[in-house]
């Protein structure tokens, strides 16, 4: 602080608060007693007010009210006229106000001298209140009972008279005796109240004093300084990160949070330089990231690795070493260094074999190596690090392991060859990440060549099979088609009368023919579409022609098999956007299948319906129907049904797999319910067309 201003500012706060708190206990208490005290006073006057001598005046304001009454009542009976109230009857009341005038100036709250002289006063008012009773009931007595006006004694008539002048000179005695001792009562509660808020007055006077000057005092050690130092709080947080609170000003509390704040100021600094450390390493650990990702294959990822990593930590040199499948052995060589270092020759026969060892070791135990000086004494004693150091130069080394799961892959170092260094956390585990990164690249790059490699396989494994189907089946197409003529023209007898078995073998033959047929146009149509897709030539096609023409192919067929055939009526514009010789493709296959899956007698119904932007063709047959364990394979080529196998009924397996390959090549969907020994519906979902002049 400076120099000038007062010595009690250095003091501390809490010495100036101590004394500021003992000024406060020895005048609050002592305006606290004198209060009380005051207090005191003024609610014992305040009780005798109100709990003894104010009772006490009115029962004997009463007590006057209602002799007055009386005697008013007794000297009108005596004179004949109709008294308004009997004058006896008033003593009861009498009595009872007397008897609140006695508790009330006997009273604990009146001092015991007070207490005697009033009782003393009240004695004498009851005893001629009692006297002018006596006297006025013996006057009464003396009435005629004939109603003429009473004739009374002068000498009772005067001592009743006499009695009510004793009365009223007592009464009149004992109210003045209370008025006087309540006046005084008064007359102390304010005087006591006066006191009160005098001593109230000055003690919050001092108290305010002492508190203006402990404010003064306050600012000056305390609030001033605070405030020099929030404006430095300002500044550091307006981006001057170097702005210091002074030490020398303020109180001693502000001058030890000011060298606090300097201290946190300091560490502030220091963990600004280690964040912005801790970010440059993690944006290094995302540039290897970004490299390795970009790279083609593992040389070309591990040596982008290698020459980020070095120029990231500003290291001399790294080497990177990958492990054959065998874990020991090295395969592959990297090394990054700086512009003014040369290549280093391959490592030492003896330190090349511990290559696998060294990464086993940093895997199981340490995690890395970190040798901050290799010609310290500690480090050097060890040989292998001798051994690197006369293969390498280095004077500083970061070993870490690469390596993914239970297997190594190789070793990566971080050398320094000019001077020792030390290696921080940050850029410890910056490392590691970029060892892990190149780990995951080995493997990665590695499995993706091998991927790519069986990929390319399996493709030309595609194309031979697809390749063999299409001449398999155009090879089996050509002796098909001799077989078929030259059975034709040995039933038509061309070459000689044909005898009944002969007939029976021809026509299996012939059966056998027409299924090979089958199947080989079947595989043609599939492999067309493998190769080169649907191909389909779409247009505008009425689903009741659809369904006309799959009727009429399939009647001949159905009538055979004993089966019904039957197609209700389908609206006229329903139409739908398809090449029509590849639906009716997939309708007369459906249609065969529910035929053939019929027995005799059953029936085989085709209808067509709207249903909202979709056009949806049913094909419902009562045959046999589908095991539900069979439902999901049913379009696998060459599938059959279990109960279609046990059955014998002839079959390919490959009529559905075209069914789906049509209807979604047309964007369309094929559904298939079934309930075995109940039927199926096979229903194919296609978009709706509009017909022409039809708003869409």
């Amino acid at each position: 602080m400076n120099g000038g201003l007062p010595a009690v500012s250095r003091r501390s706060v809490g010495s100036q608060i101590r004394v500021l708190i003992g000024i406060l206990v020895v005048l609050v208490p002592l305006g606290a007693v004198i209060s009380v005290a005051t207090i005191h006073s003024q609610s014992a006057a305040v009780r005798a007010l109100t709990l003894a001598l104010g009772p006490a005046s009115e029962a004997n304001n009463n007590v006057l009210l209602d002799m007055t009454r009386a005697d008013g009542a007794w000297r009108a009976a005596i004179v004949g006229s109709s008294a308004p109230i009997d004058p006896l009857s008033v003593q009861p009341a009498v009595d009872k106000q007397l008897d609140r005038v006695r508790e009330g100036t006997q009273s604990a709250e009146l001092a015991a001298a007070d207490r005697a002289q009033l009782a003393t006063l009240l004695a004498a008012e009851r005893a001629a209140v009692t006297e002018w009773f006596a006297a006025a009931r013996a006057a009464l007595a003396e009435a005629p009972s004939t109603g003429a006006p009473p004739v009374v004694d002068p000498a009772v008539r005067a001592r009743v008279e006499a009695a009510y002048a004793s009365f009223t000179t007592a009464g009149a005695t004992l109210g003045d005796a209370i008025r006087a001792r309540r006046d005084a009562a008064r007359v102390d509660s304010r005087a006591a109240t006066d006191v009160t808020s005098g001593v109230i007055i000055a003690a919050a006077a001092l108290v305010l004093i002492v508190l203006v000057a402990a404010g003064f005092g306050m600012d000056r050690a305390v609030g001033r300084p605070l405030a020099r130092l929030r404006e430095v709080v300002r500044r550091q947080a307006e981006e001057d990160v170097i702005a210091m609170a002074n030490q020398e000003e303020g109180a001693l509390e502000v001058r030890m949070l000011a060298r606090d704040f300097n201290d946190l100021t300091r560490a502030n600094a220091r963990l600004v330089d280690q964040q912005a450390a801790v970010l440059e390493m993690q944006e290094l650990v995302l540039d290897v990231g970004r490299g390795a990702r970009g790279a083609a294959d593992v040389h070309e990822a591990l040596l982008r690795i290698t020459s980020k990593l070095g120029a990231g930590l500003g290291a001399d040199r790294v080497l990177l070493y990958t492990l054959a499948d065998d874990g020991q052995s090295i395969d592959d060589r990297l090394q990054w260094h700086t512009d003014d270092l040369p290549d280093l020759p391959p490592l030492p026969r003896s330190l090349a074999q511990q290559v696998g060892a060294v990464n086993d070791e940093l895997r199981r135990d340490a995690g890395f190596f970190d040798l901050g000086d290799l010609l310290a004494h500690e480090a050097y004693g060890d040989e292998r690090v001798r051994a690197f150091h006369r293969a390498t130069g280095a004077l500083s080394m970061l070993m870490l392991p690469v390596g993914t799961g239970g297997r190594g892959l190789g070793i990566v170092a971080v050398l320094m060859v000019n001077a020792p260094r030390r290696w921080h956390r940050h850029e410890i585990q910056a490392a590691q990440q970029c060892a892990a990164i190149a780990a995951q690249s080995i493997v990665s790059l590695r499995l993706s060549q091998m991927q790519d490699e069986q990929v390319q396989r399996l493709t030309e494994l595609d194309r031979q099979k697809t390749d063999f189907m299409a001449t398999v089946s155009h090879e089996l197409r050509t002796p098909l088609t001799s077989i078929s003529g030259y059975l034709e023209l040995l039933v038509d007898g061309d070459f000689g009368e044909v005898s009944d078995g002969q007939h029976v073998a021809l026509d299996i033959i012939g059966r056998n023919a027409t299924r090979l047929r089958g199947l080989i146009e079947d595989l043609l149509v599939l492999n067309k579409i493998e190769i080169s897709g649907l191909q389909a030539i779409a247009e505008e096609v009425a689903v009741r022609d659809l369904l006309r023409t799959v009727t009429e192919t399939m009647e001949p067929v159905a009538a055979a098999s004993g089966v019904r055939l039957i197609r209700p009526e389908v609206p006229d514009d329903l139409i739908v956007k398809v090449d029509r010789g590849q639906v009716e493709r997939a309708l007369i296959n459906l249609g065969s299948n529910a035929v053939k899956f019929t027995p005799e007698g059953g029936e085989v119904v085709l209808t067509a319906e709207r249903s909202g932007g979709s056009t949806i063709i049913s094909v419902h047959d009562t045959g046999i129907g589908i095991p539900a364990a069979d439902l999901a394979r049913l379009s696998e080529r060459f599938f059959r049904a279990g109960n279609a196998t046990a059955a014998a009924i002839p079959g390919t397996g490959l009529g559905l797999a075209i069914v789906r390959a049509i209807v979604e090549g047309h964007g369309g969907e094929l559904v298939i319910a079934s309930v075995e020994g109940e039927g199926s519906t096979m229903q194919v979902v296609l978009p709706v067309a509009q017909p022409a002049g039809v708003p869409a």
